[in-house]
């Protein structure tokens, strides 16, 4: 092993490590977060057919995404309703100047399903019969804060996943499917909506920067809760902040891409990645998915569409 392959490797590990420590011992300071019964808007017969024979479902994934990101701890799915009862007392005996713990969450999350199906497409050539299976999966999906009531992220999902093919002629056919490209598709959607629900609470950041080698490495503080190999990010620069005249409510801030990123290293507390664009960054800035971030897939045919405010 090289001088430069060993001083990466090591680093690597005192990352992580250091990332693992800090993470642990500030575990009773994680914010907590309850995720109500997500719903569906869906009237298809595949999807209540699909929901009543999978123990494994999209919420539960959501959960365990967000479980992995080690940010937030998720409350249990029998307290909800008495965090929800104790949410309505909130708002019908707080007051402007006092805050109220609410079952002891600080985030609700909620969310309706808005699209599960599968279609097929066939394409014929020369005597061939081509034949792709595309899953299709949507949900819309808020983060309310529960002490302020401010909604922080109400935004859409939607995702597209070519999960296979298959070939056939007059005489035999070959298939190429995955076993459940419906589980696979609603996987994918969770691990993206646990990065719409992070990122709202705690932003995605570049750690440092550090010149190895050519065009690289950028590390970034998610690990493989929320990032994927092939992820393409942009490191912003933040300028003046823009505040209502009336009401004094923050609006926002300008916002400038200086540069472009890859996601071509992925561990359970960070990610590497590579400059494929603009300026070198020196660590610190904000981080945010590209509006045409496409990640790769098992099979590189995979297409999502992030952050379509609702």
């Amino acid at each position: 092993m090289s001088k430069l392959h060993s001083h990466l490797f090591l680093k690597s590990i005192a990352l992580n490590f250091l990332f693992l420590f800090s993470l642990e011992g500030t575990a009773q300071d994680l914010p907590v977060i309850a995720i109500t019964e997500i719903e569906s808007s869906v009237d298809s017969s595949s999807w209540l057919d699909y929901k009543n024979s999978k123990s494994l479902n999209f919420q539960t994934m959501l959960e365990t995404q967000l479980v992995q990101t080690k940010r937030f701890k998720i409350i249990e799915r029998n307290r909800i309703d008495e965090v929800l009862s104790e949410q309505i007392l909130q708002g019908e005996f707080s007051n402007n100047n006092t805050k109220m713990n609410v079952g002891g969450v600080d985030y609700i999350v909620y969310g309706s399903i808005t699209k599960f199906g599968s279609k097929k497409k066939q394409i014929q050539t020369s005597g061939v019969s081509v034949t792709k299976l595309i899953a299709e999966f949507g949900v819309d999906l808020k983060v309310v804060d529960i002490l302020t009531g401010e909604i922080l992220k109400a935004e859409s999902i939607d995702i597209s996943l070519e999960t296979g093919s298959g070939t056939s002629t007059n005489s035999f056919g070959i298939s190429d499917t995955l076993a459940d490209p419906l589980s696979d598709i609603q996987r994918s959607a969770a691990k993206s909506s646990a990065a719409l629900i992070a990122e709202s609470i705690f932003p995605i950041r570049l750690i440092t920067w550090e010149d190895e080698s050519s065009n690289c490495c950028a590390y970034i503080n998610y690990g493989d809760a929320i990032m994927s190999q092939g992820d393409i990010v942009r490191v912003i620069k933040q300028g003046s902040a823009f505040v209502d005249p009336d009401t004094g409510l923050k609006l926002g801030s300008t916002e400038k891409t200086v540069s472009k990123l890859e996601i071509f290293e992925v561990l359970p507390n960070f990610s590497k990645a590579k400059l494929i664009d603009g300026e070198t960054p020196s660590g610190g800035e904000l981080v945010r998915f590209d509006a045409n971030n496409s990640v790769k897939s098992q099979n590189n045919n995979q297409r999502e569409r992030l952050g379509k405010k609702i």
